[in-house]
């Protein structure tokens, strides 16, 4: 029986299938952008056949299917989503318009950042005509103060189906405090549109923050029907190929929950988790703590971490749980920061500087690298590869993409080498250069922006294009150790394939030290019979889950807070108020370096608490089973990584040649049909014992060769 996970991406889908043995077996296949599902069956097609299987017979032998997808995401970026309606509180019907002031800065670089004049905040989902006030009030007690009437209740109703929406969201003030008024509306909708999308901020978003948390809702009304209809067309197609299952989506926070039960919000960015959550089990493996994750897809460049064993869930600096397309929300999710440095990121010459820039548009998949010749005009990174001789051109997708070398090197020549007065090496030389330092100075803001030291880590490299600069930008970092992890070309599909099912519930709770211990604990108490309750419905016995504790607290007087994890509730009870305060402490020197200058004498409030449910699905080791021998390359190619060194004869090794403890001089090429892994003259890697290519910056340096 097989574990399936499948990643699209914005260029390629890939596929994995592990079985309980661990044997793996992968596929790849361009992203389908207009018709999504046909580009993962294509993928599917591609491992089935790899497996020595046809799809029927994969797919009947599969026993989860795991998913992570960009069409939340491509709905959201490109607006194209369902006509919604919002319910809100009457005499708020401006929030979506007024945000907060820090929303003309929020999801912007600092060189957008910098551009005062120009910027504006974004523009809402929702259009003013479809926002309903609705007559009704909650104070922060959660105690109604006018209450919602039925017949009020179908007034703002009716005013919205009047608007002919396609979904509605529902955010109304303090009713994660008290849902009862939002329970009413979601009544009456049913009731009047039965077949109407509800969107409920009390459900998906039960915390402080009005801003965020209407937008959370809107976002989840947006793309619902579009998510909800891309997974039942998913779905649907699978069980005509032979899969009796339900298909599991993964979730931006971290886990995977049957499609049906996901909220659509959630989808938004979970492909890119997949390969956090992958290296958090390699990392297990190995017996590493802290780990920098670094994604080069085609796209994009994704960094997160692994710190002291577990994912970071994202914070931002203006208090929201991160950004999506510009909007603050509320959805929790594995804290990822991408930059635009793919594989298809653009490279062009800016007249005014004559300097070459890099990114971020990207080529996609269609019509995507020059080399593709199927119609992209503009240089990409992929291009400068195929140019400097690091890609096979005769083996580029197993041979299934045919490979115009001289068309790159012309484009190169025509846009960058000559406004430049340089060579074709040359200039790519500079592109590749341009990327490796992009990463590198994404690394250093990702850790520095979170307090954490560098030397501390290891880094990871995964994705189509990680291991092919990962031997640079790792250096350029200052890790110590950097992996080119096995399978990287598919590892976010591994780490799907991988997932636990995961459910994570939150709250509210307004406190001043000292807390109401005892209703602390009942408030945990109710939150993991909530998480039973769903774990429950989905199969998922109590006893298989596990729980984690946490706490959301700040000094008083501050305006954002941390996320603590604690033991658990019989923590609280034994080791009272002062445990709570020194773990707030020690959590808050971690990140800040130092308390506040007040903190001796500042009480610390509670802002709310969260429980993770955690279902852990048995796993194959990873380990290669290969046994110890030599290795020899198969072939050499001509290749440039320094104008200095000029072109080197570089040996070819294929990576299923590849055996514990085997040791490798740089310059070396290590490929397989869907990758290349690149060892810098001067560097030396060594394969572990889970067939990871390991690079030990301290032993050999590219800088010094």
């Amino acid at each position: 029986m097989f574990n399936v996970g499948v990643d699209v991406g914005g260029t390629f889908t890939d596929s994995v299938a592990i079985d309980e043995s661990g044997n793996l077996f992968v596929g790849k296949a361009p992203t389908t952008a207009d018709h999504i599902v046909e580009g993962v069956i294509a993928s599917l097609d591609d491992l089935a056949c790899n497996a020595k299987h046809d799809l029927p017979s994969l797919l009947g032998k599969t026993h989860f299917f795991g998913h992570g997808t960009t069409v939340g995401t491509n709905s959201l970026v490109t607006r194209r989503g369902a006509r919604i309606g919002l319910l809100i509180t009457a005499g708020f019907e401006d929030t979506p318009f007024i945000q907060r002031a820090v929303g003309r800065l929020a999801g912007l670089s600092e060189e957008e950042m910098r551009q005062q004049v120009t910027l504006r905040q974004p523009v809402p989902l929702v259009e003013r005509s479809c926002i309903a006030g609705t007559v009704e009030r909650v104070d922060v007690n959660g105690r109604v103060l006018i209450p919602l009437l039925p017949q009020e209740a179908e007034r703002s109703v009716r005013a919205l189906l009047a608007q002919n929406v396609e979904a509605i969201a529902v955010c109304l003030l303090w009713s994660f405090i008290n849902p009862a008024h939002e329970l009413l509306l979601a009544e009456t909708i049913r009731r009047l549109a039965p077949d109407l999308p509800v969107s409920l901020s009390s459900y998906l978003a039960p915390k402080i923050r009005e801003n965020a948390r209407c937008n959370t809702v809107c976002i989840d009304a947006f793309v619902g029907g579009v998510v909800k209809g891309y997974l039942s067309d998913l779905q649907k197609r699978l069980t005509e190929e032979g899969f009796r299952q339900s298909v599991a989506s993964m979730q931006c926070f971290g886990g995977v929950t049957e499609a049906q039960n996901a909220s659509p919000v959630s989808s938004i960015g979970s492909g890119p988790v997949g390969g956090v959550m992958g290296s958090k089990y390699l990392a297990q493996l190995l017996g590493e703590k802290n780990v920098i994750t670094t994604d080069v897809g085609g796209t994009t460049f994704d960094v997160s971490c692994i710190w002291q064993g577990e994912e970071i869930i994202a914070r931002e600096f203006f208090g929201a749980a991160g950004v999506m397309a510009r909007f603050e929300v509320l959805t929790p999710r594995v804290d990822i920061q991408s930059i635009g440095a793919g594989g298809g990121t653009i490279a062009w010459f800016d007249s005014a500087s004559a300097s070459i820039k890099f990114g971020p548009e990207s080529a996609g998949s269609k019509p995507g690298p020059v080399f593709y010749g199927q119609g992209g005009t503009r240089v990409t990174l992929a291009d400068a590869w195929l140019s400097l001789g690091y890609l096979d051109p005769n083996q580029f997708l197993g041979g299934r993409i045919r490979v115009d070398s001289n068309a790159a090197k012309s484009a190169i020549e025509t846009q960058l080498a000559q406004p430049l007065g340089v060579s074709v090496t040359e200039a790519a030389l500079a592109v590749v250069e341009l990327a490796n330092h992009h990463m590198s100075d994404a690394i250093k803001v990702y850790l520095a922006a979170r307090g954490l030291d560098i030397s501390d880590f290891v880094m990871f490299a995964f994705g189509g294009g990680g291991p092919m600069h990962a031997a640079a930008y790792g250096e350029l970092s200052g890790v110590k150790q950097t992996y080119l992890v096995a399978n990287a070309m598919v590892f976010s599909a591994l780490g799907i394939a991988l997932a636990d099912t995961k459910h994570k519930h939150q709250v509210t709770l307004l406190a001043r030290e000292p807390f109401d211990l005892k209703h602390l604990v009942a408030s945990f108490a109710d939150l993991e019979q909530r998480l039973i309750k769903q774990f429950e419905r989905e199969g998922e016995p109590s006893s298989s889950v596990k729980m984690r504790y946490f706490l959301d607290l700040r000094y008083r007087g501050q305006v954002h807070e941390l996320t603590v994890e604690i033991p658990g509730p019989q923590w609280i009870t034994t080791h009272g108020m002062s445990g709570i305060r020194s773990s707030f402490e020690r959590r808050y020197r971690s990140v800040y370096g130092g308390a506040s200058v007040s903190a001796a004498y500042s009480s610390i409030e509670l802002v709310g608490l969260g429980v993770d449910g955690i279902a852990e699905h048995p796993k194959p080791s990873l380990r290669s089973g290969k046994p110890m021998g030599t290795i020899a390359p198969r072939g050499y190619r001509n290749a440039c990584f320094k104008m200095t060194q000029g072109l080197q004869k570089v040996p070819v090794y294929a990576d299923e040649d590849l055996r514990p403890h085997q040791e490798l001089q740089g310059p070396a090429f290590v490929q397989n049909d869907y990758l290349t892994m690149i060892l810098l003259p001067g560097q030396i890697g060594q394969v572990d014992e889970f067939g990871n290519l390991v690079i030990d910056h301290t032993r050999g340096r590219f800088a010094n060769a």
